[in-house]
């Protein structure tokens, strides 16, 4: 592949950056700092321009919290303006870096995601009786900074937009216990950016080397179709030693499963078989879960209609992509 150069300027231009604001602000409610620079928002841009433009632009540090649904995750929130950095970095990035991924890699690109993934799987499981499902233990946090800059460098030449690259990779912080050097904060869309270009070479390392024919990859969740089981657990193998070998990375053993289809494949929150999607139950009891407290919330008059219909709307048409008409209709029964 040819490496991209002149992209720096396309990252720190006016245009691209007032863009990435109207993506961060979505995401970001009405927070003090995402209000300060809405309200100083050209002010904000010029400043933001200009550090990057002299390389005097050095990331904060992030804030974290704890969520519990569906494990204890440590999510790390940037500043604002980072987050404003984040989306015009990934604009740039991604047109040059996605062409390269392989085709059944789902997450993070448009025209794939989670959907198109199951739908792909349901399709696999038609023609192969066994599948393996597998997932990289600790994931984010064992991501290496010295390889991951290594794989950008043969995508990207450009020296100043690997340099900004680098600090935000780089912007790590050791006090959650990580080693140095090691790691990506969960919640940064640059994180999830990274985080996949990092598995790309095991995907052409399965498709290109191995051979591999039926092959999915959402983020680290990767399932090989076959209809011979001696056929996977040979794969298993070679993913292992070119994981260890060359990202530095182990499989998750409490994830591992060599299963046939009759089972039902247990994948991105749901359950596909050959002709049939169903949701994964404990997806349904935690949805479940959230309804109630939406309508609480309603109830109480501490979201307005608008938001709880839309939230409503949002989970409905998610159970709705599963064969799951008799129970959206018992649910809707009882709300």
């Amino acid at each position: 592949m040819k490496r991209a150069g002149y992209l720096f300027e396309d990252i720190c231009s006016f245009d691209n950056l007032y863009k990435a604001f109207k993506k961060a602000i979505k995401g970001s409610g009405k927070t003090q700092d995402a209000c300060w620079f809405h309200f100083n928002l050209e002010k904000e841009l010029l400043i933001l321009k200009e550090r990057l433009e002299t390389g005097s632009y050095h990331p904060a540090r992030y804030r974290y919290f704890k969520i519990f649904d569906p494990k204890e995750r440590i999510i790390s929130v940037a500043p604002f303006r980072d987050r404003v950095v984040h989306h015009a970095l990934v604009q740039t990035l991604e047109p040059v870096i996605d062409r390269t991924f392989i085709y059944d890699s789902y997450a993070t690109r448009k025209g794939k995601g989670t959907h198109r993934a199951i739908k792909r799987a349901k399709r696999f499981l038609k023609n192969n009786y066994y599948y393996l499902k597998t997932d990289i233990a600790k994931y984010f946090d064992s991501i290496d900074h010295d390889i991951l800059l290594n794989l950008v460098e043969k995508k990207v030449k450009d020296k100043k937009a690997l340099l900004l690259v680098e600090r935000i990779i780089r912007n790590s912080d050791t006090s959650r216990g990580l080693e140095a050097g090691k790691g990506l904060p969960i919640g940064n869309l640059t994180s999830q950016f990274f985080a996949n270009v990092y598995l790309d070479p095991l995907d052409h390392f399965l498709k290109d080397n191995s051979g591999v024919k039926r092959y999915i990859r959402y983020m680290d969740d990767m399932v090989v179709f076959s209809s011979s089981k001696e056929y996977l657990k040979g794969i298993l193998r070679d993913m292992e030693t070119f994981l260890a070998d060359c990202l530095r990375l182990a499989l998750n053993p409490r994830a591992m499963s060599l299963n046939s289809r009759i089972h039902g494949l247990p994948f991105l929150g749901f359950r596909v078989f050959p002709n049939l999607i169903r949701i994964k139950q404990e997806n349904l009891q935690r949805m479940k879960r959230r309804m109630q407290k939406r309508m609480v919330e309603f109830k109480k008059g501490l979201i307005l209609e608008e938001k709880f219909v839309m939230s409503m709307r949002s989970m409905f048409e998610h159970m709705g992509f599963a064969d799951s008409y008799r129970l959206r209709s018992l649910i809707s029964l009882n709300t």
